[in-house]
């Protein structure tokens, strides 16, 4: 209903400065929109990134061992979570990272969608906060390259990248079946 009256006061308006002033403010207005639009839209992205991140360590950390397609159904879960956004875009990874009796990190498993899991063996760089001897931990990992629908030229994409560390719940470890 104000927005009716604004207009036809508008249009009543015979000195023509409202005009000019609508005029001026319009382009500032329009990218006060856009871009905050596109803010709320990245935040949005980014939300879905930690969700999906989340699910994937959730679900794997509910397994007392997994096989090759228990790890693909799951990796797949997340693009089911990353919708609108383009899912299929993302980088994910799904580790189990076993501390030895000195608390060392070293990779058990590792599986990935768009790239190849983690070599078995290697050092994790795990927090020091919660590494303890003889546990194992789930960790998942997305990188996310966002791109804004308006003004990608000028401003780029914006990586998002997300990692969530779970204890495994049903047993101590998650083993992989081979």
């Amino acid at each position: 209903m104000r927005a009716v009256r604004f207009i036809r006061r508008l249009l009543a308006a015979r000195r023509g400065v409202a005009m000019i002033e609508f005029a001026m403010s319009l382009p500032f207005l329009t990218v006060l929109y856009v871009g905050g639009f596109q803010v709320c839209d990245a935040v949005s992205a980014w939300r879905k990134v930690t969700r999906a991140t989340r699910t994937v360590a959730d679900l794997t950390s509910q397994y007392t061992s997994v096989d090759e397609q228990d790890v693909i159904d799951i990796l797949n879960s997340s693009q089911q979570v990353m919708s609108p956004y383009k899912a299929s875009a993302a980088i994910i990874t799904v580790t189990q990272v076993k501390m030895n009796d000195l608390a060392y990190p070293t990779v058990d498993w590792s599986r990935g969608k768009n790239a190849q899991g983690l070599a078995s063996g290697t050092y994790f760089n795990l927090p020091l906060a919660i590494r303890q001897a003889n546990t194992s931990m789930i960790v998942a990992q997305i990188s996310y390259t966002y791109t804004p629908l308006f003004g990608s030229k000028f401003f780029g994409t914006i990586p998002l990248r997300e990692t969530i560390i779970m204890s495994p719940r049903a047993s101590t470890s998650v083993t992989m079946q081979q």
